[in-house]
């Protein structure tokens, strides 16, 4: 009997923690875009900033934990505070060129947060193109 009565707690206290998995709301981080194209520029002005917007399209507030790029030349900024379901908001992303080779890149900046999807890629991509060379006659002399 104490089997039989032990079995319909087990299975009880278990539908009721699933119930309850079921009923957690959470915040959906919803972009418009995950990949923006900061076009092509010309290395003499290496500084570029893009922005990636995203709403709270989940049912509680969201919050972003942490935003790391793929390396020091581009550096993400978020929200501090929560962003309310139904609200949008914007990770601002500075790209900086400078003393960097030029040519195509493609950086990748990380987000964890705590959506049901805690950890989202974004990505930049673009083009540097080298600075204008001084032509040979241009160039004077001094005697």
């Amino acid at each position: 009997m104490k089997k039989i009565l032990f079995v319909i707690m087990a299975i009880l206290t278990t539908s009721a923690v699933q119930a309850q998995r079921s009923t957690d709301k959470k915040p959906v981080m919803t972009f418009q875009e995950t990949t923006v194209n900061i076009g092509t520029f010309p290395a003499e002005d290496p500084i570029r900033v893009c922005k990636f917007v995203f709403t709270n399209t989940g049912d509680a507030d969201l919050y972003i934990h942490q935003a790391f790029a793929s390396c020091g030349c581009t550096v993400p900024s978020y929200p501090q505070n929560g962003v309310k379901p139904g609200e949008t908001d914007t990770i601002k992303v500075t790209y900086n060129g400078a003393r960097k080779a030029p040519g195509t890149l493609r950086k990748s900046i990380t987000i964890h947060n705590n959506s049901k999807k805690e950890m989202i890629k974004l990505y930049i991509i673009g083009k540097m193109i080298p600075a204008k060379e001084i032509p040979v006659e241009d160039i004077e002399l001094e005697e």
